[in-house]
């Protein structure tokens, strides 16, 4: 027997609508009504709730295949959720570039490192420029962190689009070492995100 036979079986048995069940679970009726017709699985916290409300064990609820096919599922949702933190990770340490001093700077025949910040008067356009990028990517990487829960691929397209905009900005504008510091978070993108499919 299927795991949406057997729910509705057990169900019927305490004699309960899917309203009560759904209360009892803390979970929508919408949800009770889709375990029961095959359309979805709930999830490894469901199944634990269910198990206790009906006082069985998961096995006793689930076919072997259906287990795996759970635990495959939960296990993607997972990897999903911890490449949308580390990407919103990885996008708010771009806001180090406010203070980290790898922006040269010209004091007559030499060149000084400094933080973004102190970088001359005369480049008081391009340290806006520079600042927007800046804190409008770290306010995408807190996006990032909030909605880590959600599978949308456009964030971490988004996220890899606007790394390589800011090392072609930071290069246009000559300060390697910031396009340097980009690349390398550029790269642990495309490492993380290969190694993930």
């Amino acid at each position: 027997m299927d795991f949406n036979e057997k729910l509705k079986q057990l169900r019927q048995n305490k004699k309960w609508t899917q309203e009560e069940l759904a209360g009892k679970l803390f979970i929508s009726r919408t949800a009770i009504s889709k375990w029961e017709s095959g359309r979805g699985f709930p999830s490894i916290e469901s199944l634990k709730a269910i198990s206790q409300v009906f006082e069985i064990s998961i096995d006793e609820l689930l076919s072997n295949s259906e287990l795996i096919s759970i635990a495959e599922k939960d296990k993607a949702q997972q990897q999903k959720r911890f490449q949308h933190l580390l990407m919103g990770i990885l996008d708010c340490m771009v806001g180090l570039l406010l203070l980290l001093p790898i922006f040269g700077k010209a004091q007559g025949e030499r060149i000084t490192f400094v933080n973004m910040w102190q970088l001359s008067p005369e480049t008081l356009t391009l340290k806006i420029i520079l600042s927007f990028f800046v804190i409008l990517t770290m306010l995408y990487g807190i996006y990032e962190l909030i909605v880590s829960r959600r599978e949308q691929r456009i964030v971490i397209t988004i996220s890899l689009i606007s790394t390589l905009f800011g090392i072609l900005l930071f290069i246009m504008t000559r300060h390697p070492y910031p396009a340097a510091y980009l690349l390398m978070i550029l790269a642990i993108k495309g490492v993380f995100l290969l190694n993930s499919h």
